[in-house]
Parts: C-alpha cells; structure tokens; sequence
C-alpha cells in the first residue's frame, strides 16, 4: 500500500525543515573555513615573525629599524613589554645639532 499523499501544506512545512538544515550545514562549513583561515595567517605571522627576529638579531641596522617601527605601531603596554621596549623613544636620541 502506497504512504497518504502529502497535503501542500505538509510539502511546504517539509522544504522548510530541509531548507533550515541545509543553512545550518552551509553556517557550520562557513565556520569550519574561517578557522582553517585564521590558523593559516597565524602559522604565516609566526613564520615571519621568526624570519624577522632572526634577521633582526644578525643585523644591527635592521633591529634598530624593527625597534623604530615597533615603538611607533605598538601601543598597549603588555605588547611593548614583549619586545623590551616599555620606554617611550627619546625624541632626541639621533638628532645632531649643527654648530
């Protein structure tokens, strides 16, 4: 015996419940590919980060010049802690007078 026949009305409640799981899937996929993302750009930021301080540490003139970029860009406190730099620059540390 074949099942009843659906009214319209029960068609209409039944794409409505297909339709609400599919964005619930598509919401979670949407989620599952932005934390894929944010671990990738966090893995490249370590990356470079560590190219960086590398460089940073053979190189006299490029540290001073990371340590200049750091002191103008970083701003909270806890941040500046981390790379030693909790003193403000001294704005007159490299400049020169002329006679």
């Amino acid at each position: 015996m074949a099942p009843p026949r659906k009214t319209p009305d029960e068609k209409l409640a039944e794409l409505h419940q297909k339709k609400a799981r599919l964005e619930a899937q598509i919401s979670s996929e949407r989620a599952r590919l932005r934390q894929a993302e944010r671990k990738r750009d966090t893995r490249r930021k370590i990356i470079a980060g560590a190219v960086v301080l590398e460089h940073a540490s053979q190189n006299p003139q490029f540290r001073d010049h990371l340590n200049g970029l750091l002191r103008r860009n970083v701003t909270r406190p806890q941040d500046l802690e981390l790379f030693e730099l909790d003193n403000p620059p001294d704005p007159n540390a490299h400049t020169t007078e002329a006679p």
